[in-house]
């Protein structure tokens, strides 16, 4: 046998695991399974956030419209966008929250490192994309209610 078939291991200062490295051994392991699951349960939050925004707006609208009031056109059109762009981000975020496909064999760390890295990093831009679709679609809420207040006010006028 060649030195490359049974290569020698050699052990070179071994000490005792002390509770400290215990314990950054134990964070270590929290922070690589935590680090999947937190932008995940991000994504199920804001499932939440971006469909209950939905009706918060239409709320808001009856709130500041007369009893009688009712839209033209034009207005119908300008409160809708909101809720559809609050829907939208609500499915971009239902699309971080799925699970991940992807086979990697539990013997090769490699495979391992690879797949989570990947999952992180997607989890991440479905994040980032879905939180700046909620921002706009809140923008356009803003809008929406400055605009028909303003309206009101050109029509009582």
């Amino acid at each position: 046998m060649s030195d490359q078939e049974n290569p020698l291991i050699v052990v070179e200062n071994v000490t005792e695991v002390t509770p400290h490295n215990k314990a950054l051994y134990e964070t270590g392991k929290s922070l690589l399974i935590d680090s999947i699951t937190t932008g995940r349960e991000f994504c199920k939050f804001m499932i939440t956030v971006s469909t209950s925004a939905i009706p918060i707006h239409l709320g808001l609208l009856k709130f500041v419209l007369p009893e009688k009031y009712t839209l033209t056109f034009n207005q119908g059109i300008i409160t809708v966008i909101p809720a559809v762009i609050f829907l939208i981000a609500s499915i971009v975020f239902t699309v971080g929250y799925y699970p991940q496909i992807g086979k990697f064999s539990l013997d090769i760390t490699e495979e391992i490192e690879r797949e989570r890295n990947k999952t992180i990093k997607r989890r991440k831009k479905i994040t980032i994309w879905g939180f700046v679709i909620f921002i706009v679609a809140t923008l356009a809420m803003i809008f929406c209610l400055t605009y028909i207040l303003t309206d009101l006010n050109k029509n009582a006028s």
